[in-house]
């Protein structure tokens, strides 16, 4: 299956923040230069903006009173968050924490010495499964925290072209030079993991050293217990981060490195997740267009590249970094090929943003559309009746599943590896396509624009207009 990277880095106006903050800006301008650079499947410029992770993300009722930390400009591509990350967490608390569970210990288990090849191929698909379907479940529920970068269709329709380019080029330097661009990847990808997973795991770390990880998400913080229970997960969060970056440093036996394939696998997983999760948590496609734009072209970008040549599945294997979920596979003595199975996490994050979309498109209701641009509330699911309700977002998730085992299918029948956007965007499309027709709102669905992103938009205008007053003072 093939391997691709999205990911997502912002920079704030450095003038509010001095000199560190100003450092730090300038090494994120640096990693979004050199991730366009050498990620195979980008959606590139409009979403490689969001922000440095922050030791705190507060409430909405608390943006201009917290003292953690100086008063920040407004992010240009985000609006203020409507749920605070501890109670996003304790919501869906039971499905980080078997995810977090099964992303960690699953690779590590010898399912061949349990019970043969047969379980240890079943294992396998399994975890794929329940990993990809698991993690755009809960990445589209980050849509609540309000961090938001749109995907215009112009973006969209660029992405392709971008990612060719780029797969090319790389390919070019690793079948022809001497040049090793995997280690610049691996050290920014490192960096971006170590990033997403310390803003991932806050939280959940605040909560525990508080007491209050049980606490029912209906129970709603103060202001100064919500900074405080941020505020103490900042540094355990950072430190667990660092250490899985530290032991993936290490690399796989089949590399000359110390650790066994599965840890290994354990290890580049749980990065990969939290780069997965963070990304899904700000992407936002522009309209329904753009969507359909997007994974339409990815499905021939996908397909060109894995069916009419070894562009991707060289570059996929010969570079490592924590930007694909691993699998350890089964591999007689002597068998010199790629030791893991693949799925890369493009396969994720690019589904998963359009069946982000499609739970916008059930909490904004097609048949009360209006002026995108006045609306910027981003209101809470209703979980009661949620298959009535959310009648676009499951139908999203269902096509998901169906396309990633399809994938799986292919690959069982030809032996092969497969381009999983291949399977995945017809899926998708008929999917929504369906429940739109069934619900009568088909044309509805096709003009949809997203609020989400159209009130990012605003802001960023917004925000552009008084930068530039306020250089002309």
């Amino acid at each position: 299956i093939s391997s691709r990277k999205n990911l997502t880095q912002a920079a704030r106006d450095p003038a509010a923040h001095g000199v560190w903050e100003s450092l730090q800006v300038r090494c994120c301008r640096r990693m979004h230069t050199l991730l366009i650079l050498i990620a195979s499947c980008s959606v590139c410029h409009s979403i490689l903006k969001w922000h440095m992770v922050p030791l705190v993300r507060p409430s909405p009722s608390s943006m201009s009173k917290q003292k953690y930390m100086p008063k920040p400009r407004m992010s240009p591509s985000s609006p203020r968050p409507s749920t605070p990350a501890t109670e996003l967490l304790r919501r869906d608390l039971a499905g980080y924490m078997c995810l977090i569970a099964i992303i960690g210990s699953v690779p590590m288990i010898d399912w061949v010495l349990i019970g043969g090849s047969e379980l240890a191929n079943n294992a396998r698909l399994a975890y794929f499964t329940t990993v990809a379907i698991g993690t755009v479940y809960l990445g589209s529920q980050r849509q609540d925290l309000g961090e938001t970068s749109p995907i215009s269709g112009k973006s969209a329709a660029l992405a392709p072209i971008v990612a060719s380019t780029v797969l090319g080029g790389l390919y070019i330097l690793i079948k022809y030079t001497g040049l090793n661009p995997g280690v610049v990847y691996q050290f920014f990808a490192c960096l971006f993991a170590l990033l997403a997973m310390s803003d991932l795991l806050q939280p959940l770390f605040g909560l525990l050293t508080a007491g209050e990880l049980l606490t029912p998400a209906t129970e709603a913080f103060g202001e100064k217990q919500e900074s405080e229970i941020m505020n103490a997960g900042a540094v355990p969060a950072f430190v667990v981060a660092l250490a899985l970056v530290c032991t993936y440093l290490q690399g796989p036996v089949s590399t000359g490195g110390s650790l066994p394939l599965p840890m290994f696998a354990a290890v580049n997983n749980c990065l990969g997740w939290g780069i997965t999760m963070t990304s899904l948590g700000v992407l936002a496609l522009e309209s329904f267009a753009a969507a359909a734009l997007l994974l339409l072209g990815l499905f021939f970008y996908d397909a060109f590249f894995v069916f009419k040549s070894d562009i991707m599945l060289t570059v996929a294997t010969q570079i490592e970094a924590p930007a694909k979920f691993l699998f350890a596979a089964m591999r007689e003595a002597g068998d010199d090929r790629y030791p893991f199975s693949v799925l890369g996490l493009g396969d994720v994050v690019v589904p998963g943003a359009f069946v982000s979309l499609m739970r916008e498109v059930d909490k904004d209701g097609l048949s009360r559309m209006g002026d995108v641009s006045l609306n910027v509330s981003i209101p809470n699911f209703d979980r009661v009746g949620i298959f009535d309700t959310s009648p676009y977002f499951y139908a999203g998730l269902g096509g998901y599943t169906f396309g990633l085992l399809a994938t799986f299918v292919a690959n069982y029948i030809t032996n092969a590896g497969q381009p999983a956007l291949v399977y995945i965007v017809p899926s998708l499309l008929i999917a929504a396509g369906a429940t739109g027709l069934a619900q009568g709102e088909l044309k509805e669905l096709l003009e949809y624009r997203s609020k989400r992103a159209a009130a990012a938009i605003k802001d960023s205008k917004v925000w552009k207009a008084a930068r530039d007053a306020e250089k002309k003072v």
